[in-house]
């Protein structure tokens, strides 16, 4: 991933200034990577409320520990750290979502993935989250969800660049904006946020530029 490679371009000193670095690079990397994503954990923490939930809509969830309150830090803003869309595959809940660090592929490569919801929001992976609904047509968001697992099943890797510029590679927001903007719908509404931290200094398509969309009706939380 993106951090491992800066990091061995960074002298392991004792120094102070070096200590600082290398926890702004790791920081910056949960910011795309936060605790949670994966097969396995505890259940979500109650009952999700199924029968409220549509093809589309989008699941927010923000990390645990350290790492995810040094991100949340850098973006005082911001009350998620990850997002991905909802469809329901065999009568279950999924998220599709694209993270590095988690992959599911014998090769090692990082792909979008799909997680059940229930463990996507797993007590030891999200200390909060939310699913909310995009507004748009029912057809429009289901279309939405379709594109979201054909990149699944195409196989798209993880992009470690986190380009904008070309679907070839995504990472999570990239996802969710692409898939939507087939239907002529701007989650972001061109919002990027400001990143100033070494190494990392430019702007980001954030999951708060995407969560700040008024159109968005929150169908869950905790």
């Amino acid at each position: 991933m993106v951090g491992n490679r800066l990091l061995q371009r960074i002298p392991l000193s004792g120094d102070t200034g070096g200590k600082v670095i290398i926890f702004a690079v790791a920081a910056f990397c949960c910011l795309f990577a936060p605790t949670g994503c994966g097969k396995g954990g505890k259940q979500s923490p109650e009952p999700l409320p199924v029968e409220e939930f549509r093809d589309g809509d989008l699941a927010f969830r923000r990390g645990m520990g350290l790492t995810s309150r040094a991100v949340l830090a850098a973006d005082r803003r911001g009350a998620y750290s990850h997002v991905g869309i909802l469809k329901q595959l065999d009568g279950t809940w999924c998220v599709i979502h694209a993270v590095p660090g988690e992959s599911d592929t014998r090769s090692g490569e990082e792909r979008v993935k799909v997680d059940a919801l229930d463990v996507f929001f797993a007590r030891s992976r999200a200390a909060s989250g939310a699913v909310m609904r995009v507004e748009a047509a029912q057809e429009q968001a289901c279309r939405a969800a379709q594109r979201a697992l054909a990149l699944y099943q195409a196989g798209v890797l993880f992009d470690h660049e986190y380009d904008l510029s070309d679907t070839v590679r995504m990472y999570c927001t990239e996802l969710v904006e692409h898939v939507y903007k087939r239907e002529g719908i701007d989650l972001s509404e061109g919002r990027r946020s400001r990143v100033d931290i070494p190494l990392f200094d430019g702007e980001y398509l954030l999951p708060h530029d995407i969560a700040q969309n008024e159109g968005l009706r929150v169908i869950y939380e905790f």
